[in-house]
This record gives structure tokens, C-alpha cells and sequence, in this order.
């Protein structure tokens, strides 16, 4: 099999897509509002990872449509940078190939995690900055995302847990005196005892919200598993012996990972790992 410099091109935006979105499911994992720090690193690798497997997606539906051809430049600016236009333009393109299953539209936690993202990826990635120099009016990501973390958060965590989680938070105020109010994550002013029960609700449910993504990319997944089988065979048609694309599948094992491993795992960067030259 010879590898041409295509196949190459393939593969490392296959490792940068899979090591971005893996990154970004430990950074969640580890998430922790008291030090921003951990949600932006989330934000920035996940919305990396997630615009980069939407494209190549975008590509090799391009390349099973036209014998191989990759698109131009001007095809792929015209795509944009907008990961729910991109997923959108995606989900006409899974319905053509009849792979309609899990794709999410509107009034849906999935959807407001690729909202989020996308206006990260676009605008709010330069937030502090830009509000320090023009004060541009644009959305907090820290409060944007927290907001999708509760929502996610309150459609899995039972009544119980939520109501064992505020028993806890009250007796530790108590405990240590904390009566008073306190700038929470949601961005505004909270009493004491509701800051300590958003904060612990978010600790319990980080496994959660990489369920949730991995849930966005599964369609996308099988999108990708469908159009490299008709690459390959246009690939065998034409002369069987050169390859313009992987299996590009075997960078992203992941998203098939079932819910109670994506809930419970905390390590990601090392649990994949795809390496070799070609």
C-alpha cells in the first residue's frame, strides 16, 4: 500500500481532532469553577476537537461525491467556523446516506452544548479581553457553559441526590459560620449555601456532560465510518493500490463509549493511543 501525502494530511488532522477531544473530556473531568482556568482549558480543547471531526466528515463526503477530490480552499472557508451551521450541514448529509439516528435539534442539553461551543470557538474565546478593551457585549463563557452544566446536571441527577446534596451544603454552612452572600458561578450574587450546592452539583455531574458530548458525536461517527467504506471502494475501483484517506474510525474508538464508562472514567488522554508513522 503506498501512502500518499493526502493520506498523511488525513491522518494527522484525525490525531489533532482525537487528541483535542480527548483532552477536552479529561479537562472536564477535572473541571473546578473556583479556578476558571479548568473551564476554558475544557472549553478550548472540546471546541477544537468538535469543529475538526465536523469537517472531516465535511471532506469525505466531498471526496466519495467527486472521485476522490478533496474540496478547495474556497469550499472549506465557505463552511465556516460555525460548529452548530457545520453540525447542521451534517445532519442534511447523514440523511442522504439514510444515517438519521441521534442528532439532536432544537430545546435540547446537547444542543446547548454545541450553542456553547460555537460561540466560544467564534467570539467569547477572547471575552476578558475584549471586555477589558471595548467592553464588547458578548456572552461570559464561564457563566454560558455553567449554565449548560446545570441543565445537564438537573436532567440526570435524581430529586433525591439534588435534595441530599442541599442537606450537606446547609450543614456546612452552619458548621463554619457561612451566612453571608458570595459571587457564585452563575455570575451573580448567591447566599453562601447556594453557591457551596451549584459547586457540588457541578463535581458530581462532570461525568455527565462528557456523556453528553460523546452522545453528539456518535451520529457523526457513524457519518464518518460510512463514507470511508465508499471510499475505499472508489479507492479499489480506480487502481487498488494507493490510498488517499485512513480508517479514519480508528482515531475516534470513543465515541461508542457506552454511559456508565463516560460517567465514571476520569483518565482520557491515555487511554487511546494511535501512534506510527505513514
Amino acid at each position: 500500500m503506498i501512502f500518499s501525502r493526502e493520506f498523511r494530511m488525513m491522518a494527522q488532522e484525525g490525531h489533532l481532532a482525537s487528541a483535542s477531544l480527548l483532552a477536552g473530556f479529561e479537562a472536564l473531568t477535572k473541571l473546578n469553577y473556583d479556578k476558571p482556568g479548568t473551564v476554558y482549558l475544557s472549553l478550548f480543547h472540546l471546541a477544537t476537537g468538535l469543529e475538526r471531526i465536523l469537517k472531516i466528515a465535511f471532506v469525505l463526503d466531498y471526496k466519495a461525491k467527486n472521485r476522490l477530490a478533496s474540496p478547495s480552499d474556497r469550499q472549506l472557508k465557505e463552511l465556516g467556523h460555525s460548529i452548530t451551521d457545520i453540525y447542521t450541514t451534517l445532519h442534511t448529509i447523514a440523511g442522504t446516506y439514510s444515517i438519521t439516528n441521534g442528532w439532536f435539534t432544537e430545546h435540547t442539553e446537547h444542543c446547548e452544548v454545541l450553542r456553547t461551543l460555537s460561540e466560544f470557538a467564534r467570539f467569547s474565546r477572547y471575552y476578558n479581553l475584549d471586555q477589558l478593551v471595548s467592553g464588547r457585549d458578548s456572552p461570559d463563557p464561564l457563566t454560558r457553559w455553567f449554565s449548560v452544566h446545570m441543565k445537564i446536571a438537573y436532567a440526570t441527577i435524581s430529586k433525591a441526590q439534588l435534595n441530599g446534596i442541599m442537606e450537606r451544603a446547609r450543614n456546612h454552612c452552619e458548621a463554619h459560620g457561612l451566612l453571608g452572600w458570595e459571587m457564585g458561578p452563575t455570575g451573580q450574587w448567591d447566599l453562601n449555601v447556594d453557591v457551596i450546592y451549584q459547586l457540588e452539583i457541578a463535581r458530581v455531574s462532570r461525568g455527565h456532560c462528557v456523556w453528553t458530548i460523546i452522545q453528539i458525536l456518535e451520529p457523526i461517527y457513524r457519518l464518518i465510518e460510512h463514507l470511508e467504506n465508499k471510499i475505499h471502494q472508489i479507492e479499489m475501483l480506480v487502481d487498488g493500490k494507493s490510498s488517499t484517506t485512513p480508517y479514519m474510525t480508528e482515531f475516534f474508538p470513543f465515541c461508542l463509549t457506552n454511559r456508565s464508562v463516560a460517567i465514571r472514567r476520569k483518565s482520557w488522554t491515555t487511554l487511546f493511543h494511535i501512534a506510527g508513522r505513514v
